[in-house]
């Protein structure tokens, strides 16, 4: 069934019933009246008639805020402060309307004592002029009996209407107060994106999401300047670590020609030559140990000028070389030749 959404601008002063000292905030105040109310200075009307269902639909989600101002409609999609004066923990009906049973917060109880405010202004979902949910509470002092109505894009969606005056809300949205309808649904879907926006964007900063503009970037910056040192530290681990790989790699190479040359004929020349070929890989210098002349019993290994042992080593250190991959032009210009 295709809904008529009316998205309205309404203020309702209610009855606050305030103690009788007028010093102790009200435990339960008075949000919605029972039955048809005057829109549009008595052209039209809202009605609450199920104040049962109402209130189902308005605790679904459990508490609602109780704002000041409308803060949650009009400050917060800035990336204004809108904090919480109360929270509505639960409603009862009565002959008179719907009841709200509300726990103050330290900011509210302070306004409350202070005597800041005197009316409340509810936000409201409708359905065909039927009240079907209250979204929010919010304090004011700046009451409207008559209700100016937006007329919005028919939609599937519920209606959400606001109990604040034209006036004010203009001036909140940074609009001229002759601002037609046009101008004002425009503004209040921009501002409803903008809050969605900033929400997810507090999120991932890690914040609420009524945090402030600068709350937010500070958190995001500081997360940027985490996520830089973490990648120096990783970065100079990671070095740390090649260079340990590298000469774990040499000690190991040195360790091995050492053994070998117990039984192989190794020079000098080609003792350098085969430590670099094992630190690269150590399977091609094992293959060319294994193909080295063995040394006779009883004569040095390793170091030795004898040219016999020079010329067996001759067979050895060719094969390195190749497998290195180095020229004749390359040992020249090395110093090897």
């Amino acid at each position: 069934m295709t809904r008529s959404v009316m998205v309205a601008l309404m203020s309702v002063m209610t009855d606050m019933p305030f103690s009788y000292d007028g010093s102790t905030p009200p435990d339960w105040v008075h949000i919605l009246p029972h039955g048809a109310f005057p829109v549009l200075g008595g052209r039209t009307s809202l009605r609450a008639s199920d104040l049962k269902a109402v209130i189902e639909a308005s605790l679904q989600r459990g508490k609602i805020v109780l704002d000041e101002n409308h803060s949650t409609d009009l400050a917060a999609p800035r990336g204004k402060p809108s904090p919480a004066m109360g929270w509505i923990e639960a409603m009862e009906a009565r002959s008179d309307g719907l009841w709200g049973r509300v726990v103050w917060t330290k900011r509210g109880r302070a306004a409350m004592e202070d005597h800041a405010y005197r009316a409340l202004s509810p936000v409201l979902s409708s359905l065909n002029g039927e009240v079907t949910q209250i979204l929010r509470v919010s304090l004011t002092n700046t009451p409207d009996l008559t209700l100016t109505t937006l007329h919005s894009q028919t939609t599937n969606h519920e209606g959400c209407a606001m109990t604040y005056s034209r006036a004010d809300l203009c001036a909140r949205l940074g609009l001229k107060a002759e601002a037609d309808d046009a101008t004002i649904a425009q503004a209040l879907d921009q501002a409803r994106g903008s809050v969605s926006l900033h929400s997810r964007t507090a999120e991932l900063a890690g914040l609420k999401p009524d945090a402030s503009e600068d709350a937010i970037l500070a958190s995001l910056q500081a997360q940027r300047e985490q996520i830089t040192l973490h990648s120096t530290a990783t970065q100079s681990l990671q070095s740390r670590l090649d260079a340990l790989e590298q000469e774990n790699g040499r000690i190991k190479a040195e360790r091995f020609v050492s053994e070998a040359g117990r039984t192989k004929l190794i020079s000098d020349d080609l003792r350098g030559t085969l430590i670099t070929l094992h630190s690269q890989n150590a399977e091609l210098a094992q293959s060319i140990v294994a193909g080295l002349p063995d040394a006779p019993s009883g004569q040095p290994t390793m170091g030795g000028a004898a040219g016999a042992s020079h010329a067996r080593a001759d067979t050895g250190m060719a094969k390195a070389e190749a497998a290195l991959g180095l020229t004749e032009d390359d040992l020249k210009q090395g110093g090897l030749r």
